[in-house]
Parts: C-alpha cells; sequence; structure tokens
C-alpha cells in the first residue's frame, strides 16, 4: 500500500503531475524521433512504431497510475466510469461524429466562393483509392484505442479537476495550452511544423484552444461523457483520414467561429447553460 502521506502529496499536486510527467514521456520518445527522422534515418521510436505509438496513450496511462497511487483501485473505477454515459441526446453522436466533416466542406466552399481553387489528396485515398471509404471501419478500429486513450486523460481526468478549480473557459485553455504542446514534436515529426519554427509553435498550440472549448462543451452537456468526446476524437481523425485536411486557414477560422458562439450562448463558466460543468466529486 502506498505511503499515507505520499499519496496525499500526489493528491494535492496531481494536476500538475499529470501535466508534466504526460510531456516527459512523450517527448524523450518523440523529440528523438523527430531528430533522427531530420536527419534522414529511421527509428523504433517513431510515432507510427510499437514504442513511438504507445506514447501516443500516455495521456490516459498516467491518468490510471495517478488515480491509483491517490485512491487505489476505486480510483481507476471512478476514472474509467464516465465511459458508461451513453445517453446524452442524438445531436450530441452526430455533432462528435460529423462536425469536423462539416467543416471541412464548408471551408471548402468558402474557399472556392473566394477563388481559391485546389485540391485534396485524402490519405487514404492515396493508398486505397476509390475503395478508401470502405476502409472507414478499419480506421475506427485501430484509432479508437489511441482516442480513447487520449481522452481518459485530457477529458475524464485533468478537466473535471481544473473545473473544480477554475470556469470551464479557462479549464479549456490550460487544457489546450498542455495539449497543443504535448503534439509539437509530432507536428515536426510529420512535416507540418519545421523544427526551428517557433512562431509555428505557439500558433499549432493557439489553434488547440478552440478544439478544446468545443470538447469541454461536449463533456460538460453530456454529463461528462468519456465515450462522445472519444467520438469527437474519432471524427476528427475519420474526417482528417478521408477527406483530408485545408490547404487554406478557413476551416481553423471556422473551428474559432464556432468555439466563440458557445462562448457566446452558453457562458464561460460552465459552458452549458443546461447542466453545471462536471466536476471531478471529492
Amino acid at each position: 500500500m502506498i505511503n499515507t502521506n505520499l499519496s496525499n502529496w500526489i493528491n494535492r499536486y496531481q494536476i500538475l503531475l499529470f501535466f508534466l510527467l504526460t510531456l516527459m514521456i512523450s517527448w524523450a520518445i518523440w523529440i528523438p524521433a523527430a531528430i533522427i527522422k531530420l536527419s534522414g534515418e529511421t527509428t523504433m521510436l517513431a510515432p507510427e512504431g510499437l514504442v513511438g505509438g504507445l506514447a501516443r496513450w500516455s495521456p490516459g496511462l498516467i491518468a490510471i497510475l495517478l488515480s491509483f497511487l491517490i485512491s487505489g483501485k476505486t480510483g481507476i473505477g471512478r476514472l474509467f466510469q464516465p465511459i458508461r454515459i451513453r445517453r446524452v441526446g442524438l445531436f450530441w453522436y452526430i455533432f462528435a461524429l460529423f462536425f469536423q466533416m462539416v467543416v471541412f466542406y464548408g471551408g471548402k466552399i468558402i474557399d472556392t466562393f473566394l477563388g481559391n481553387l485546389y485540391e485534396v489528396a485524402p490519405p487514404l485515398n492515396s493508398v486505397y483509392g476509390p475503395q478508401a471509404v470502405l476502409m472507414a471501419p478499419i480506421v475506427i478500429l485501430f484509432a479508437f484505442p489511441g482516442a480513447f486513450a487520449e481522452e481518459l486523460g485530457w477529458r475524464s481526468y485533468v478537466l473535471p479537476r481544473l473545473q473544480n478549480k477554475l470556469s470551464a473557459f479557462l479549464s479549456s485553455v490550460v487544457v489546450s495550452v498542455f495539449w497543443g504542446a504535448w503534439h509539437i514534436p509530432l507536428l515536426i515529426y510529420f512535416g507540418d511544423l519545421e523544427a526551428n519554427d517557433f512562431a509555428g509553435y505557439f500558433l499549432a498550440v493557439l489553434n488547440f484552444v478552440p478544439v478544446a472549448i468545443l470538447y469541454t462543451w461536449i463533456y460538460n452537456n453530456t454529463k461528462g461523457s468519456l465515450l462522445l468526446v472519444t467520438l469527437f476524437h474519432l471524427g476528427q481523425q475519420l474526417s482528417n483520414n478521408l477527406l483530408g485536411v485545408l490547404p487554406t486557414y478557413t476551416d481553423e477560422i471556422l473551428i474559432w467561429i464556432a468555439a466563440i458562439v458557445v462562448i457566446i450562448v452558453e457562458g464561460v463558466e460552465n459552458l452549458s447553460r443546461r447542466v453545471p460543468k462536471h466536476q471531478e466529486a471529492g
């Protein structure tokens, strides 16, 4: 059994420990992987591989570890319990799964109207051609564990604990900073950012803010459903794989607009007019 004093200390600093441990473990794998790739070499630390792939699970794994150290098996049970929250209304399922696709097509229509003509090459199309849409179930099957592990940490663990102390809006901003920073080595590895593009780092993290607000909006309006935020994550990945990503900033602007509308309509305290923000009990 863990020492009571140590358990109390971990409980006191659990939010900070979650962020630091999640970043340290992932960066310890992904930063060397990015450096090695930039030098033209390959490594087992690559995000596509086993070791680098497991680093994507670090938010969930750290959440499990801290929950156990603080409350034992009971804490782990509470952490996983929100996956059972399913009766939340059809709207939330539709929004979670199709929001990113609507943003993609909406952005493309706006770009076309403004005279920005381009073709988007969906990643799955480049591999499977016209049969790419048939691969959607495979994408979901392989993406679900990683999406679930991320949301187990970012939303099921740290978000409600932050909301014990801060408004839903500020909690979203805090999560977005660490969540965005967590992705930086991945963005460098996959060529979305240059290694010395420090302004790009800032903008990349900034663009996680509206997305985090939408996650919190979904989470708080579905009584803290881990299932719905995981589906939202999956919907984004499915859209990016089946449709691709726009070469303009239009989709990002639309997401900012959506987040601002949520703030105006729902308010910053709860990001929900119907139910209070979801906090960690106890």
